[in-house]
């Protein structure tokens, strides 16, 4: 963090403060971030990333303590300024994704859904046995966790789940 300290150009210090923040909400992963430290002057792109971790660390601590930046030995008495503009520039985005993030600590959340539809022309016990068969597949996350549900049906059992789901949404 000493690195941080080092930096005279307060421009920089406000994108470095916001990409910690793209970084904690998830618009940044470690890749891209790794090649951004090059952008901000950083010979040592590992460093430049420990630093963002920390300070996405030390923006989502703030937010859940609900409580004010105050002065830490790794942050000067101007980059704890400057982190508090930036935190107040962005504040509303943080919160909805602290709200999301707890949300998700508790729920199992739907992040996509595929289907597919097949005509199967018979089966081994009647030839004229035609009908069309659904395959969905759901991937959910829980916490950390992503998983996947595969599901087959035929029509009958597929108009049943789309009215469960309309009464679901309807509530």
């Amino acid at each position: 963090m000493n690195t941080l300290k080092n930096i005279d150009n307060k421009e920089i210090i406000i994108k470095i403060l916001h990409l910690a923040i793209d970084y904690m909400i998830g618009n940044f992963n470690d890749e891209q971030t790794l090649r951004s430290s090059h952008k901000y002057g950083f010979q040592n792109a590992d460093e430049f990333l420990f630093a963002i971790r920390i300070m996405s660390k030390f923006y989502k601590d703030v937010l859940l303590k609900c409580e004010k930046i105050t002065q830490f030995s790794y942050i000067s008495s101007e980059m704890s300024r400057l982190a508090n503009l930036v935190l107040s520039a962005r504040y509303s985005e943080l919160k909805r994704h602290l709200e999301h993030w707890e949300y998700l600590q508790n729920t199992n959340v739907i992040e996509s859904f595929g289907w597919d539809t097949r005509l199967i022309l018979g089966d081994s016990y009647f030839g004229k046995n035609i009908q069309p068969l659904t395959t969905l597949d759901l991937r959910y996350r829980h916490i950390n966790n992503q998983k996947e549900l595969f599901c087959e049906m035929n029509n009958v059992i597929l108009n049943d789940f789309i009215y469960l789901l309309e009464n679901v949404l309807a509530r």
